[in-house]
């Protein structure tokens, strides 16, 4: 290979190309003493200063001056020692990077990996047919969805109303040019929308070397290997520890990091957590992300600026307020065609960053401390951060289902689990062994935690390492669960749990076969009283009778697992309010989110106030949550585990004397408002069949 490309490269400023390039010369020289590789060895002393590599320039200059070329000689020493005096002060100065010893210390075991990088790792290969079903999958979603739409669209246009030969080429003509247009334009949708609510700083390999050299080295060697360019690389300066990419081909992909990540992880971890995203190139599934995800930006943005307006607003700020959670609920059912896709590619990534790192155990770090970040940084009741919300299906986890992870190693970074004499890191067993834990991943953006650290398990074994969180005694336990008592109601409760949908559904087909009967109201009729009583049904069994309620703490709550994502567990709990927040802070949301501390950890209450504060005393719920907080008061509820863990409150005894005399107890109304909804969709369905029979 020709040293012209390499001189080209170092001369335009691109040293990271200019150092693959000089390397790959090097490795195949057949001359070490060479004139020409001595000029080699020089440039690329140049190009690693420039990109901060002191260290590796340093060693390149001492082995210079070994060489035994006697006509170089003189020359190289005496450029060998200029360079060597200002490559060692340039590495004095350097700010030397520790690592995050309040996060690391949450592990037990010591960080272990393997000695050396580009490990052969075993990987199953159903993992691979599900990833190649999953990108058909989410593919032919987005295609039938725009064509039912543009089937749709040609038919209103149609006077006749008769799809002919000529009409349905009209129809899938439009579907195939809008797919394409929409697949080569949707990472500049995700650019336009993501400027609208997320600073983005784009940086160089070198800004990101002082927080992990390793991840440099990474993206560098899988760039030279699959000859790609290096990716744009943006920093977003938001406290929660996220990662993503995006784009279309490989050559123009985008990676994203957080301020949050590059403090919260140590090297190791960020370097893990690099390599997954280079995976995700790799794969190609951050295309197929991109491509399916884009609708849905663009209804998030919209979202946004109703939520935005709404606050500015003297007048029509319900409105647009009830328009925000209409524009909220389509970017939820927009993104379900891309989970399929991000959910199967997760396993893989995680495959590929422990191969790349030969640290399966640094992915497993990660993994846990983003979750303890999100939990810490987002508290429940508080509005979520605009960086994790928009990036969920592109991001390393979704940020929903990590929350109970993050509650329990939150417990262990502050000690507690040895006071209560709680293993925290049970709380895996949930979602290893449960099955509501695939009910619960069925709606996630990517696999439960629990999962995705059996599989990380797996990969230390192969390599002879020991695995994090007691990962083997955990299997053990779930094996000797009863397994009785997990199944014997599940698909009962399956059922419950979804019946305002299906009785919603059935209504609807109902309807089409009795149209005859009724006029063209009838489908709206049985679709309000099936959803009626599936909303009374399923209350039935998310509130149950708390008389015999029993007393707990969060850490048993966490670590239990036979807890039900339907079947609410009367709990009662003492702690501190130490805050509280009305949801999301949206026009019409009616509850609040109540941060209760109990002597394990942070517990989070859902609190629903009655018609009458409302509309009479709107501000006296307020006043009453204001005077709880910082005091101490006993919690009965409803604990469930679904993608959060929770508790939907029932009542709030204040201990406090001089409080028990204002305000004594503070109900919660979780079974009014069930019922008051059941009724009014019930009512209203039947109302209507009997008006317009």
């Amino acid at each position: 290979m020709s040293l012209k490309a390499a001189k080209e490269a170092l001369l335009q400023k691109n040293y990271t190309e200019a150092i693959a390039l000089l390397q790959d010369y090097c490795d195949g020289h057949p001359d070490p003493q060479g004139k020409d590789y001595v000029q080699a060895q020089m440039w690329l002393v140049s190009a690693y200063q420039r990109t901060g590599r002191a260290d590796r320039a340093i060693s390149i200059c001492e082995r210079l001056q070994e060489t035994d070329d006697r006509r170089l000689d003189s020359q190289l020493q005496e450029w060998a020692e200029s360079s060597l005096l200002n490559l060692r002060l340039q590495l004095e100065s350097a700010p030397a990077i520790a690592a995050n010893l309040d996060q690391t210390d949450v592990v037990k075991s010591h960080a272990n990996r393997y000695r050396k990088a580009n490990v052969t790792l075993a990987v199953s290969g159903l993992r691979k047919l599900k990833y190649v079903l999953s990108i058909f999958t989410t593919i032919s979603l987005q295609l039938a969805i725009s064509a039912i739409f543009f089937f749709w669209l040609v038919s209103n246009l149609n006077p006749t109303l008769v799809m002919t030969s000529g009409w349905n080429a009209v129809a899938w003509t439009l579907t195939a040019v809008f797919n394409l247009l929409l697949l080569f334009m949707s990472p500049w949708i995700v650019d336009v929308t993501q400027a609208q609510f997320l600073k983005l700083q784009w940086i160089t390999l070198t800004d990101l070397e002082p927080y992990s050299d390793e991840a440099v080295e990474i993206v560098e060697q899988f760039c030279q290997k699959y000859q790609r360019d290096i990716p744009q690389i943006a920093l977003v300066e938001d406290p929660n520890p996220i990662a993503y990419t995006y784009g279309i081909l490989p050559n123009s992909a985008r990676l994203v990091v957080s301020r949050g990540l590059l403090t919260t992880l140590d090297r190791e971890e960020i370097a893990a957590v690099i390599a997954y995203q280079l995976a995700q190139i790799s794969n190609w599934s951050f295309t197929v992300a991109t491509f399916t995800s884009a609708p849905a930006q663009i209804i998030y943005a919209f979202q946004v600026w109703c939520s935005r307006l709404s606050l500015s607003l003297k007048r029509g700020k319900f409105a647009v307020g009830i328009m925000a959670k209409i524009a909220q609920f389509f970017y939820t059912l927009a993104q379900y065609p891309t989970l399929c896709t991000t959910r199967s590619s997760s396993y893989l990534s995680d495959h590929f960053a422990a191969s790349v790192t030969g640290n399966p155990n640094a992915m497993s770090r990660a993994l846990t401390k983003i979750a303890r970040g999100i939990v810490t940084v987002n508290p429940f009741g508080q509005s979520v951060s605009r960086l994790l919300q928009s990036s969920r299906t592109m991001a390393i986890c979704d940020y929903q289902t990590v929350i109970p992870t993050g509650m329990a190693f939150e417990i262990l970074h502050n000690g507690q689990d040895q006071k209560f004499q709680t293993n925290l890191y049970r709380v895996f067993l949930w979602e290893m062994f449960n099955p509501w834990a695939k009910w619960v991943e069925f709606q996630s953006s990517h696999p439960l935690v629990g999962d995705r650290l059996a599989a990380l398990t797996n990969y230390t074994k192969q390599l002879g390492l020991t695995s994090e969180y007691e990962y083997d005694q955990l299997i053990k336990a779930g094996a000797s669960l009863n397994q009785k008592r997990l199944y014997k109601t599940f698909a009962l409760d399956l059922l419950v749990q979804t019946a305002p949908y299906t009785l919603a559904l059935l209504g609807y087909v109902v309807s089409q076969y009795l149209f005859w009967l009724y006029d063209n109201w009838l489908p709206f009729s049985l679709v309000g009283i099936g959803a009626g009583l599936g909303v009374m049904l399923r209350g039935s069994f998310l509130y149950p009778n708390y008389s015999r309620v029993a007393g707990t703490n969060l850490a048993n709550l966490l670590v239990d697992p036979y807890a039900s994502a339907l079947r609410g567990q009367p709990v009662q709990i003492p702690g501190e309010i130490v805050g509280y927040s009305n949801n999301d802070g949206a026009i019409g949301s009616i509850n609040y989110g109540i941060k209760l501390a109990d002597q394990s950890g942070l517990i989070y209450l859902d609190y629903l106030p009655n018609l009458k504060s409302l509309w009479s005393e709107p501000n006296g719920t307020v006043r009453k949550l204001e005077a709880l907080v910082g005091e101490s008061v006993v919690v009965t509820g409803w604990f469930r585990r679904n993608q959060i863990a929770a508790i939907d409150l029932a009542e709030l005894k204040p201990i406090s004397v001089a409080l028990k005399s204002n305000l004594k107890v503070i109900p919660s109304y979780h079974q009014l408002w069930n019922n008051l909804v059941s009724s009014f969709l019930f009512i209203s369905g039947l109302t209507l069949l009997l008006v317009s029979s």
